[in-house]
């Protein structure tokens, strides 16, 4: 008979690696959504050449757009730094093993305590990775609304818009 404590921590465990997963999957998102403000703001036709449908209407299709596709439109502008490429093709990388290969190739893994443990840590670590690359691409942003002379105001009053849907 197992004692009903050592389940209890499996169970748990089991949902710690799904939530350590979905978290990571997350960063993935928070830099794809950023890499589309950057496209359209710092590498794009920039905000002062646009009306706000063209640019709602051009953020929306870049929205549609896969972390490859946004990735490839970026490198061809060829103003980023190679260690920043090369973050960002790590990323692409893991994004893509994680999506669509991560939990095959960890089967053996979930299978122990051991095991899960090794992958609460490596999920952790990637979303941490992840969710450093989402802050290079806010200081992008931040950086390009200074050299436009767009406040700060604005930034925090699209995110309080974006926040008000969500309840």
């Amino acid at each position: 008979m197992i004692p009903m404590d050592l389940i209890e921590f499996e169970e748990s465990q089991v949902k710690e690696v799904y939530a350590r997963f979905g978290l990571a999957m997350y960063q993935v998102q928070c830099v794809e959504r950023q890499l589309a403000i950057v496209l359209v703001t710092e590498y794009g036709p920039g905000i002062k050449k646009m009306t706000r449908t063209e640019y709602d209407q051009l953020l929306e299709k870049l929205f549609k757009k896969t972390l490859g596709s946004l990735l490839t439109e970026l490198f061809k502008c060829g103003r980023i730094s190679p260690n920043f490429e090369s973050d960002l093709r790590n990323a692409l990388a893991r994004r893509n093993w994680l999506a669509h290969h991560y939990f095959w190739e960890r089967a053996p893994q979930f299978m122990t305590i051991k095991g899960r443990q090794m992958m609460i840590d490596e999920l952790t670590e990637i979303a941490e990775e992840l969710n450093s690359l989402d802050q290079q691409f806010t200081e992008v942003a931040q950086e390009w609304m200074k050299k436009v002379g767009m406040p700060e105001s604005v930034l925090h009053e699209e995110m309080k818009k974006l926040l008000e849907g969500v309840e």
